[in-house]
């Protein structure tokens, strides 16, 4: 018989106290229940755990504060342990006191009284919280070293249209899409088992027939002793990602078609225009040629009907004949220079003074007839040099100097005035020719500008200055021309770019 001495039995008391306080403070909730699960004692965790105090736990079972639709489980786990004798966990969610969901890894083990169960209860609720995001949102997926998918998460089922028992125990390639070619699937595994990460595209197909691209990044998962069990698979969907890139490359080549039909469109145009252009300028050709011709014609008939009539031809009569014809052939000749400059030009855009143009465009208008009767304004700005075809803007400018001359003349203006301003905005220079000629009739106004129109004497040609100034002006100069009138009389405008 063992004799217990009072130095023993205060140590023993001291163990017992010493033990309490430690399981009193323990994180977990630790206590002590029946084989109906009725609480015996519960230490300090059980309360902010559950909600409950120590005094309502004392009043209760555990199988009360567990849900319904798992009592029967719970029930079951306490029987095994009453037969097996041995302790295990199982994971169940409680209720609180304020009704709220917890969940609780349970360990329960039979005390040496076969009585009691010794309970051990810890909250995995931000646990399973976190596994729970992780399945829903992380595309995932767990095999083994085979290859055999192990686990996969409810976002990659989601993804696939698949469910956890179409594909647990089935081959990781399973669902490889027929695009993916079989080599990239042995390189991935060649990669991974040799414990190295791969990361790729992978092209799978859907349940429903469908397809879906992810982004995949596959690594080795290792036991304890270093071995390759098995392998995570971490996936990014990017199927709109890529299909958006489908469907921006599908539109740039339907913009690229429609820009080549759109040139072809286009160089059909320029060709008909040119055409267009061309029979025009015949026509106009025709008309300003046929009086010269006309003329010539005429002469040379005369001295052909000299000739045949036998009388004597006088030779300074044919020579003055002759010199005639000559001069025609020139105009002729001029005619078609003019329309040569026209259509093409042969001069190069140079950098000019707009001072310098004015001041030739001037000189050339007032050794022209008549000019002398009329007064000239000019009016201008320290306009800095520009590119430009100097030579054929000081025409045009003599061109429509000359109409407003003639605008002058015709409508026999007293003291005959005629206006050149010259100023910019920006990056546009403007040429304004105004006259007191009396301006254009509402009538013709929007004529002007028209091939074959002309307000002069039919003698004197089809009147095609507006119509060429206007033609040059937009096709070589890339400017515009325009007309109004005034009280007086009209002014034109040109306007060019100076870049």
């Amino acid at each position: 018989m063992v004799v217990l001495m009072s130095e023993d039995i205060e140590k023993l008391k001291n163990s017992n106290n010493e033990l309490r306080e430690i399981v009193n403070n323990s994180w977990d909730g630790i206590g002590i229940i029946d084989k109906d699960t009725k609480f015996i004692y519960v230490n300090n965790a059980f309360s902010p755990i559950l909600g409950f105090t120590k005094d309502d736990f004392l009043q209760k079972t555990f199988i009360s504060l567990v849900i319904d639709s798992q009592k029967e489980k719970f029930d079951h786990f306490v029987k095994e342990n009453i037969t097996n004798k041995y302790q295990s966990e199982i994971q169940v969610v409680c209720q609180r006191k304020d009704k709220q969901k917890v969940y609780l890894q349970i360990t329960i083990s039979l005390m040496l009284n076969k009585k009691f169960f010794v309970i051990n209860a810890r909250d995995i609720t931000k646990q399973i919280s976190d596994d729970e995001i992780q399945d829903t949102y992380v595309i995932s997926c767990h095999t083994d070293f085979d290859g055999i998918i192990t686990k996969v998460s409810k976002a990659y089922c989601s993804l696939s249209g698949y469910n956890k028992e179409d594909l647990i125990g089935k081959s990781y390639s399973l669902m490889a899409h027929e695009d993916i070619q079989k080599n990239i699937y042995d390189e991935l595994w060649t990669t991974v088992k040799n414990g190295q990460q791969w990361s790729g595209k992978l092209k799978k197909d859907k349940k429903d027939n469908g397809f879906f691209w992810v982004n995949v990044k596959i690594k080795p998962m290792y036991n304890k002793y270093g071995d390759i069990t098995g392998f995570t698979s971490l996936m990014f969907d990017i199927t709109n990602e890529l299909l958006l890139k489908d469907d921006k490359k599908a539109l740039e080549e339907q913009r690229n078609e429609a820009q080549d039909e759109i040139k072809q469109k286009d160089q059909i145009l320029v060709q008909q225009s040119k055409l267009a252009i061309m029979a025009e300028t015949l026509q106009m050709v025709s008309h300003e040629w046929r009086q010269p011709l006309n003329i010539i014609s005429i002469q040379a008939q005369k001295v052909e009907l000299d000739v045949s009539m036998g009388e004597g031809i006088d030779e300074k009569e044919l020579i003055k004949t002759l010199i005639g014809i000559k001069q025609t052939a020139d105009d002729l000749s001029s005619t078609i220079e003019d329309f040569q400059s026209f259509v093409s030009l042969k001069s190069e855009k140079k950098q000019a003074s707009p001072l310098d143009i004015i001041k030739k465009s001037v000189k050339i208008f007032q050794n022209a007839p008549q000019s002398e009767d009329i007064d000239f304004l000019k009016d201008t700005m320290n306009t800095p040099d520009f590119e430009t075809y100097a030579n054929e803007l000081s025409t045009i400018l003599v061109n429509i100097l000359i109409n407003s001359k003639e605008a002058i003349l015709k409508n026999n203006t007293k003291l005959g005035v005629i206006k050149l301003k010259e100023y910019y905005i920006d990056d546009t220079i403007y040429f304004e020719v105004s006259d007191n000629g009396g301006g254009i009739s509402p009538a013709i106004m929007d004529k002007i500008f028209e091939p074959y129109f002309s307000t002069k004497d039919v003698q004197h040609g089809v009147g095609l200055g507006l119509y060429m100034c206007k033609t040059i002006i937009e096709m070589h100069f890339k400017g515009s021309i325009e007309v109004k009138n005034h009280n007086t009389g009209a002014t034109f405008i040109i306007m060019l770019p100076m870049k």
